[in-house]
């Protein structure tokens, strides 16, 4: 009986972590919805794992980090957030497959800010134009 019991608890807390889960993922998605972006793709997530010995302690924790692509006037912009935190970052712009650096780009963009700053004289990264489709 106390394993039958053990077992439903187990089954209906591994189902609460994951709608808990999905729960984050899906509002980075209405956050990027609502800063006006339409073409938002589906979320991503990664697990990073630390350990740190402190004295004979070995102290593990671990950061989820969401990741959702956006298109763009026809490019690819990758947006991250820390799971459970406010704000995002461009975290990578995918231009022909690749992803160069673009020193600089402000941090929460709305879509308008984005379009804008697409077309702004602000040095852009390589291979920029090949995507760009004002």
């Amino acid at each position: 009986m106390n394993t039958k019991v053990a077992s439903a608890l187990l089954v209906l807390g591994l189902s609460a972590s994951l709608v808990g889960c999905s729960s984050n993922e899906d509002k980075f998605v209405e956050e990027l919805k609502a800063a006006g972006f339409t073409a938002v793709g589906e979320p991503r997530s990664e697990s990073e794992k630390k350990s740190k010995k402190i004295g004979k302690r070995t102290v593990k924790s671990s950061q989820k980090t969401i990741e959702v692509t956006v298109r763009v006037k026809g490019c690819d912009l990758e947006f991250a957030k820390v799971s459970g935190q406010s704000g995002y970052w461009l975290d990578e712009l995918h231009v022909n497959g690749q992803e160069p650096d673009w020193p600089g780009y402000p941090e929460n963009l709305k879509q308008q800010d984005v379009v804008a700053a697409f077309a702004g004289s602000q040095p852009k990264p390589d291979g920029f134009k090949d995507c760009y489709q004002p």
